[in-house]
Protein backbone atom coordinates (compact mmCIF):
# COMPACT_ATOMS: atom_id res chain seq x y z
CA UNK A 1 0.00 0.00 0.00
CA UNK A 2 1.39 3.67 -1.00
CA UNK A 3 1.80 5.15 2.01
CA UNK A 4 2.42 9.25 2.93
CA UNK A 5 4.47 10.92 5.89
CA UNK A 6 2.14 12.59 8.11
CA UNK A 7 4.56 15.11 9.13
CA UNK A 8 4.21 14.86 13.17
CA UNK A 9 7.63 14.08 14.12
CA UNK A 10 7.29 10.45 15.63
CA UNK A 11 4.25 9.41 14.14
CA UNK A 12 4.80 7.54 11.33
CA UNK A 13 6.62 4.71 13.38
CA UNK A 14 3.79 3.91 15.37
CA UNK A 15 1.22 3.55 11.43
CA UNK A 16 4.27 1.32 10.36
CA UNK A 17 5.19 3.88 7.61
CA UNK A 18 2.88 6.86 7.32
CA UNK A 19 -0.72 7.06 5.99
CA UNK A 20 -2.32 4.80 3.53
CA UNK A 21 -2.96 7.57 0.42
CA UNK A 22 -6.39 9.01 -1.02
CA UNK A 23 -8.03 8.73 2.10
CA UNK A 24 -9.54 10.92 4.78
CA UNK A 25 -8.65 10.44 8.31
CA UNK A 26 -10.69 12.37 11.85
CA UNK A 27 -8.09 14.64 14.06
CA UNK A 28 -10.03 14.42 17.38
CA UNK A 29 -10.13 16.18 20.37
CA UNK A 30 -11.18 18.97 23.02
CA UNK A 31 -10.46 22.11 22.42
CA UNK A 32 -6.74 23.20 22.86
CA UNK A 33 -5.29 19.96 22.34
CA UNK A 34 -3.44 20.22 18.96
CA UNK A 35 -5.63 19.57 15.83
CA UNK A 36 -4.69 22.75 14.08
CA UNK A 37 -0.94 22.23 14.21
CA UNK A 38 -1.51 18.84 13.39
CA UNK A 39 -2.83 20.03 10.60
CA UNK A 40 -0.58 22.92 9.51
CA UNK A 41 2.30 20.04 9.80
CA UNK A 42 0.65 17.69 7.71
CA UNK A 43 0.20 20.17 5.06
CA UNK A 44 3.48 21.75 5.27
CA UNK A 45 4.78 18.32 4.76
CA UNK A 46 3.50 18.01 1.25
CA UNK A 47 4.32 21.57 0.55
CA UNK A 48 8.04 21.39 1.33
CA UNK A 49 8.25 18.29 -0.63
CA UNK A 50 6.28 20.39 -4.05
CA UNK A 51 2.75 19.11 -3.55
CA UNK A 52 -0.59 21.27 -3.63
CA UNK A 53 -2.25 21.58 -0.36
CA UNK A 54 -5.47 23.23 0.91
CA UNK A 55 -6.70 24.47 4.37
CA UNK A 56 -10.56 24.57 4.58
CA UNK A 57 -11.44 26.99 7.29
CA UNK A 58 -15.25 26.94 8.67
CA UNK A 59 -14.61 29.07 12.03
CA UNK A 60 -10.85 31.01 11.54
CA UNK A 61 -10.15 33.34 9.76
CA UNK A 62 -7.55 32.94 7.28
CA UNK A 63 -4.53 35.52 8.40
CA UNK A 64 -5.22 34.19 11.79
CA UNK A 65 -4.01 31.03 10.60
CA UNK A 66 -1.03 32.28 8.93
CA UNK A 67 0.12 34.24 11.56
CA UNK A 68 -0.50 31.57 13.95
CA UNK A 69 1.65 29.20 11.66
CA UNK A 70 4.01 31.62 11.91
CA UNK A 71 4.13 31.98 15.67
CA UNK A 72 5.50 28.01 15.70
CA UNK A 73 7.93 29.27 13.04
CA UNK A 74 6.33 28.06 10.17
CA UNK A 75 6.39 30.50 6.81
CA UNK A 76 3.61 30.15 4.68
CA UNK A 77 3.83 33.44 2.31
CA UNK A 78 6.36 31.55 -0.32
CA UNK A 79 3.77 28.40 -0.97
CA UNK A 80 1.09 31.09 -1.55
CA UNK A 81 3.32 33.01 -4.43
CA UNK A 82 4.07 29.99 -5.77
CA UNK A 83 0.24 28.52 -5.86
CA UNK A 84 1.29 25.47 -3.73
CA UNK A 85 -1.29 26.57 -1.54
CA UNK A 86 -4.28 28.23 -0.74
CA UNK A 87 -6.70 28.92 2.95
CA UNK A 88 -10.65 28.74 2.02
CA UNK A 89 -12.70 30.30 4.42
CA UNK A 90 -16.31 29.10 3.53
CA UNK A 91 -17.97 30.60 6.82
CA UNK A 92 -19.56 33.07 5.22
CA UNK A 93 -20.51 30.93 2.47
CA UNK A 94 -22.21 28.50 4.15
CA UNK A 95 -23.88 31.32 6.45
CA UNK A 96 -25.29 32.20 2.70
CA UNK A 97 -26.88 29.23 1.82
CA UNK A 98 -29.93 29.35 4.62
CA UNK A 99 -32.91 28.64 2.42
CA UNK A 100 -35.74 31.53 3.03
CA UNK A 101 -37.37 30.17 6.08
CA UNK A 102 -33.85 29.52 7.58
CA UNK A 103 -33.92 25.72 7.77
CA UNK A 104 -31.34 24.17 5.96
CA UNK A 105 -28.30 24.76 4.19
CA UNK A 106 -27.67 23.62 0.52
CA UNK A 107 -24.70 21.02 1.53
CA UNK A 108 -24.80 18.81 -1.26
CA UNK A 109 -23.52 21.74 -3.19
CA UNK A 110 -21.04 23.00 -0.48
CA UNK A 111 -19.16 19.06 -0.91
CA UNK A 112 -19.38 19.49 -5.08
CA UNK A 113 -17.66 23.21 -5.11
CA UNK A 114 -15.07 21.48 -2.34
CA UNK A 115 -14.40 18.62 -4.57
CA UNK A 116 -14.19 20.58 -7.94
CA UNK A 117 -11.43 22.76 -6.33
CA UNK A 118 -9.35 20.08 -5.09
CA UNK A 119 -9.18 18.31 -8.91
CA UNK A 120 -9.28 21.31 -10.70
CA UNK A 121 -5.98 22.89 -8.57
CA UNK A 122 -4.21 19.43 -8.32
CA UNK A 123 -4.54 19.20 -4.53
CA UNK A 124 -3.51 16.01 -2.52
CA UNK A 125 -3.28 16.88 0.75
CA UNK A 126 -6.43 18.93 2.52
CA UNK A 127 -6.96 19.49 6.00
CA UNK A 128 -10.68 20.53 6.91
CA UNK A 129 -10.70 22.61 10.33
CA UNK A 130 -13.50 21.60 11.51
CA UNK A 131 -15.50 18.96 9.39
CA UNK A 132 -18.96 20.58 10.79
CA UNK A 133 -18.56 24.37 11.16
CA UNK A 134 -19.72 25.90 14.89
CA UNK A 135 -23.39 27.11 13.15
CA UNK A 136 -24.13 23.03 12.69
CA UNK A 137 -22.53 22.22 15.66
CA UNK A 138 -25.51 21.01 17.55
CA UNK A 139 -27.47 20.46 14.71
CA UNK A 140 -28.08 16.00 14.66
CA UNK A 141 -30.29 16.27 12.06
CA UNK A 142 -30.15 14.40 9.09
CA UNK A 143 -29.23 16.43 6.73
CA UNK A 144 -26.04 17.21 8.68
CA UNK A 145 -25.64 13.78 9.46
CA UNK A 146 -25.92 12.96 5.51
CA UNK A 147 -23.76 15.80 4.82
CA UNK A 148 -20.99 14.46 6.77
CA UNK A 149 -21.43 11.01 5.04
CA UNK A 150 -21.09 12.29 1.92
CA UNK A 151 -18.45 15.10 2.25
CA UNK A 152 -15.66 11.75 3.53
CA UNK A 153 -17.18 9.56 0.40
CA UNK A 154 -16.55 12.43 -2.12
CA UNK A 155 -13.32 12.87 -1.07
CA UNK A 156 -11.76 9.13 -1.00
CA UNK A 157 -13.48 8.83 -4.55
CA UNK A 158 -11.21 11.96 -5.03
CA UNK A 159 -8.24 8.58 -4.72
CA UNK A 160 -5.70 11.53 -5.27
CA UNK A 161 -5.87 13.73 -2.13
CA UNK A 162 -5.14 12.67 1.22
CA UNK A 163 -7.49 14.29 4.05
CA UNK A 164 -7.78 16.02 7.44
CA UNK A 165 -10.90 16.61 9.32
CA UNK A 166 -11.12 17.75 12.60
CA UNK A 167 -13.83 17.11 15.02
CA UNK A 168 -14.40 18.88 18.47
CA UNK A 169 -15.22 17.07 21.96
CA UNK A 170 -16.40 18.69 24.65
CA UNK A 171 -13.96 18.99 27.38
CA UNK A 172 -14.72 15.79 29.69
CA UNK A 173 -16.65 14.10 27.12
CA UNK A 174 -15.29 10.15 25.99
CA UNK A 175 -16.55 10.55 22.65
CA UNK A 176 -14.79 10.49 19.15
CA UNK A 177 -16.36 13.01 17.31
CA UNK A 178 -19.21 15.88 17.53
CA UNK A 179 -21.87 14.24 15.46
CA UNK A 180 -21.16 10.32 16.42
CA UNK A 181 -20.78 9.22 12.50
CA UNK A 182 -17.73 10.98 11.79
CA UNK A 183 -15.56 7.86 13.46
CA UNK A 184 -17.24 5.34 11.31
CA UNK A 185 -17.13 6.92 8.33
CA UNK A 186 -13.27 8.29 8.25
CA UNK A 187 -11.12 5.49 7.18
CA UNK A 188 -8.37 6.56 10.41
CA UNK A 189 -8.81 8.47 13.84
CA UNK A 190 -6.39 10.01 15.67
CA UNK A 191 -7.36 11.41 18.91
CA UNK A 192 -5.96 14.35 20.98
CA UNK A 193 -6.13 14.66 24.76
CA UNK A 194 -5.28 16.41 28.02
CA UNK A 195 -4.73 14.54 30.71
CA UNK A 196 -3.19 14.51 34.54
CA UNK A 197 -0.54 12.37 35.33
CA UNK A 198 2.26 13.42 38.32
CA UNK A 199 0.32 16.31 39.46
CA UNK A 200 0.61 17.77 35.67
CA UNK A 201 -1.44 18.17 32.69
CA UNK A 202 0.17 16.29 29.70
CA UNK A 203 -0.69 16.35 25.83
CA UNK A 204 -1.53 12.22 24.69
CA UNK A 205 -2.21 11.37 21.00
CA UNK A 206 -3.82 7.85 20.18
CA UNK A 207 -4.46 6.12 17.37
CA UNK A 208 -8.15 4.45 17.44
CA UNK A 209 -8.77 3.34 13.86
CA UNK A 210 -6.37 2.75 10.62
CA UNK A 211 -8.22 0.93 8.16
CA UNK A 212 -5.80 -0.88 5.87
CA UNK A 213 -2.90 -0.79 8.05
CA UNK A 214 -1.17 -2.52 11.13
CA UNK A 215 -1.11 0.65 13.90
CA UNK A 216 0.17 0.58 17.49
CA UNK A 217 -2.54 0.95 19.75
CA UNK A 218 -0.88 2.64 22.72
CA UNK A 219 -1.21 6.24 24.35
CA UNK A 220 1.93 8.55 23.79
CA UNK A 221 2.82 11.24 25.24
CA UNK A 222 3.37 14.91 23.24
CA UNK A 223 4.99 18.24 23.30
CA UNK A 224 4.38 21.17 21.18
CA UNK A 225 7.56 22.60 19.76
CA UNK A 226 8.21 26.20 18.30
CA UNK A 227 10.10 25.32 14.60
CA UNK A 228 9.19 21.40 15.01
CA UNK A 229 4.91 21.50 16.11
CA UNK A 230 4.25 18.62 17.52
CA UNK A 231 6.99 15.98 18.52
CA UNK A 232 5.63 12.59 19.90
CA UNK A 233 7.73 11.06 23.00
CA UNK A 234 7.37 8.58 25.09
CA UNK A 235 4.36 5.98 24.99
CA UNK A 236 2.58 6.56 28.42
CA UNK A 237 2.58 3.70 31.18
Amino acid sequence: MDKLNVGVEGLDPLLFGGLPKGRSYLVSGEPGTGKTIFCLQFLLTGLQNGERAMYVTFDEKPDHIIADAKELGWDLEPYFEKGLLQILDVTTYFGSLKKADGSTLDLEKTIQNISKLIQDQGVSRLAMDPIVPIILMQEQTPEVIGYIRQLIFTLESTKTCTSLLTSYVPVGSQRLSSHGVEEFAASGIFVLKLLFQDHQKIRVISIRKMRGSCIDFNDYHFDILKNRGIVIRQAIT
